[in-house]
């Protein structure tokens, strides 16, 4: 049976692609089970970035029918994929979706969670959750609200709205829309990232994510940031920095 993902590594780049062209790469439990375990094993100490795409010119066509069963068994799948996605959130350095073709249902949730979404121009986004008789994961609307307006949630959750790649972009769903395949210039935005310092990005994505929840206590970030300011790390950059300038 073919691998289930694909994972490159790259000069400090990690690409992580679904794997199912036959299904659109849809998120199958046993797909969600191995990408959560990629997600755990396969970023080191050296990994600057994380691309996740799919191939076959699709992101993903979402939970993969066969799985479900149209009853409370299916509480399983939106497990799987908050365990995904919250692994996604959690990790220290910057995640970017490159997305092509299809980004339906469940893939929606798992590219949102993502830093960074670069669309190709054939891209497409939509959520038929409320045609399959569901109310979405109220803890992803909870996100999805924090980072969209009700406008856009309302037309994608409850109208189930198809929006292309630069209606996407238009709404806040999407970050750059590009003319080539996703991948190439998610790539190069990836390899920018190399020689940043890892605690910083990590300090700075976590303070990013706190603001958008309900766990921003500004006392705990100040001691942070007073830590990163006096650390080797931080003094070695500096010093390197003033070399190259000629101070």
């Amino acid at each position: 049976m073919a691998e289930l993902i694909r994972v490159v590594h790259q000069e400090g780049v990690v690409s992580i692609f679904l794997n199912r062209p036959e299904r659109r790469n849809a998120l199958s439990l046993a797909l969600l089970s191995t990408l959560s375990a990629a997600l755990s094993s396969e970023i080191g100490d050296d990994t600057s970035a994380l691309i996740v795409s799919g191939v076959d010119g699709s992101f993903s066509a979402g939970a993969d029918l066969a799985d479900l069963t149209g009853t409370l068994e299916d509480l399983g799948m939106d497990d799987a994929i908050a365990e995904v996605t919250r692994k996604i959130r959690d990790l220290p350095v910057p995640v970017i979706a490159a997305i092509d073709g299809p980004c339906l249902g469940g893939a929606f949730d798992l590219a949102l969670s993502c830093d960074l979404r670069i669309a190709s121009k054939d891209a497409f986004f939509q959520v038929p959750a409320t045609r399959l008789g569901l109310l979405y994961n109220p803890r992803s609307i909870v996100r999805m609200r924090q980072l969209l307006g009700r406008d856009v949630i309302f037309r994608l959750l409850v109208l189930g709205e198809r929006f292309d790649a630069n209606a996407a972009c238009r709404a806040g769903i999407v970050s750059r829309v590009v003319e080539s395949a996703s991948y190439d210039v998610a790539l190069v935005v990836a390899q920018s990232t190399l020689g940043n310092i890892r605690s910083a990005v990590a300090a700075t994505k976590q303070l990013l994510n706190a603001i958008d929840g309900i766990d921003y206590d500004p006392g705990e970030w100040e001691q942070r940031r007073r830590a990163l300011l006096s650390s080797p790390e931080r003094r070695a950059a500096v010093a390197s920095e003033k070399k190259r300038r000629g101070y």
